[in-house]
């Protein structure tokens, strides 16, 4: 257990170094998994996501998240209604961190 705590206070540094709190982690951890899993990624399903938190919160994440540049947001090529969101470069080099850390012995 002691080793696994050990991994999740990795985790949280990897984190504080991209200045991301833990609604803003959760939300690139989502649009990261969509991204992984080839499914498209619209602004409107992450303001959905209430377990995060409130649709302020939710919003006001993924602004700061664009603002770090760990997101990209673009308009939708078949509806322009539709903003799709995608993870930036930097959002997937902090994803290699963390599988690195949970990958290790």
């Amino acid at each position: 257990m002691l080793k696994y705590l050990a991994k999740v206070d990795k985790s949280r540094l990897i984190n504080q170094r991209f200045h991301l709190n833990d609604k803003q982690a959760s939300v690139l951890d989502y649009v990261s998994e969509k991204y992984l899993s080839n499914k498209i990624c619209h602004v409107t399903e992450i303001t959905l996501l209430k377990t995060i938190g409130s649709l302020t919160s939710l919003h006001a994440a993924t602004k700061k998240l664009v603002e770090l540049k760990l997101i990209k947001v673009t308009m939708d090529p078949i509806d322009n209604r539709l903003k799709n969101v995608l993870p930036t470069p930097l959002a997937l080099k902090r994803l290699a961190a963390l599988v690195a850390v949970f990958e290790s012995a």
